[in-house]
């Protein structure tokens, strides 16, 4: 299969670019790599802080079953990470990127007929300081100068190929690479549905299917496929 990165120094969102490139026929293979978004979106609809310095890609990728695509592309970015720059990453369930305590990525992935749009936007020199300051505290990038890190371009040809071999291959390797990588696994937690919380817990385990096990507060386990958690070590 042919990687084919399409580069723009800014568009609205590059999922949107990719959708209507998908909706026209384009084929699994093709990238969307933009400088800046001017209308970023997040899970849950959320808006997704974009200025220049961040890395925002497209990937159209396969339709698979199961629960795995984001959590396949979390691997992928910490690979990418550990790679390119040489830093080492975790993943906050269920597919965060975690760089010294403080989220580095997001991912969101949006169906396109028999194929998906798999958005990635990594702080790679972000100046942190431009976000909106309840982000600033949770945000970091790679980079704080990016005269100390290696061309962009490698991050995302690199990236783009990660994505891809992993989609694409049968290694189950990632899987356990997710699983290893969790931040959360073995800490107290409060589960957050559509914005609320909605109970607590000590998270235990991720399984086969990329579903989170948590012992909740009662001693009886729940298992989550969809939603958020928030680590919370100090509460009663």
């Amino acid at each position: 299969m042919e990687i084919r990165i399409q580069k723009f120094d800014q568009v609205d969102s590059t999922n949107r670019v990719l959708m209507g490139m998908a909706k026209d026929g384009a084929d699994v293979g093709t990238v969307v790599w933009a400088r800046r978004q001017s209308t970023g979106r997040g899970r849950l609809g959320r808006s997704f802080q974009s200025p220049e310095g961040g890395v925002y890609v497209s990937l159209l990728v396969p339709l698979l079953e199961g629960f795995h695509l984001t959590a396949m592309a979390g691997v992928a970015v910490k690979r990418t990470i550990s790679q390119v720059c040489n830093r080492k990453c975790g993943i906050k369930w269920v597919n965060d990127i975690i760089l010294e305590g403080k989220k580095v990525c997001g991912i969101l992935a949006q169906g396109a007929g028999d194929k998906v749009v798999l958005g990635i936007g990594v702080n790679y020199t972000t100046d942190i300081s431009t976000f909106p300051e309840d982000v600033r505290d949770i945000a970091c990038s790679i980079y704080n100068d990016e005269r100390t890190a290696p061309p962009m371009e490698t991050f995302v040809t690199t990236l783009a190929a990660n994505v891809y071999d992993i989609c694409l291959s049968q290694d189950k390797t990632w899987l356990e690479e997710y699983k290893s990588s969790s931040t959360i696994v073995g800490n107290k937690v409060q589960i957050i549905q559509a914005g609320k919380i909605t109970g607590s817990g000590r998270a235990v385990s991720i399984d086969d299917n990329c579903f989170l096990h948590i012992i909740d507060d009662d001693n009886k386990e729940i298992v989550l496929s969809t939603g958020e958690v928030s680590v919370r070590n100090n509460y009663d």
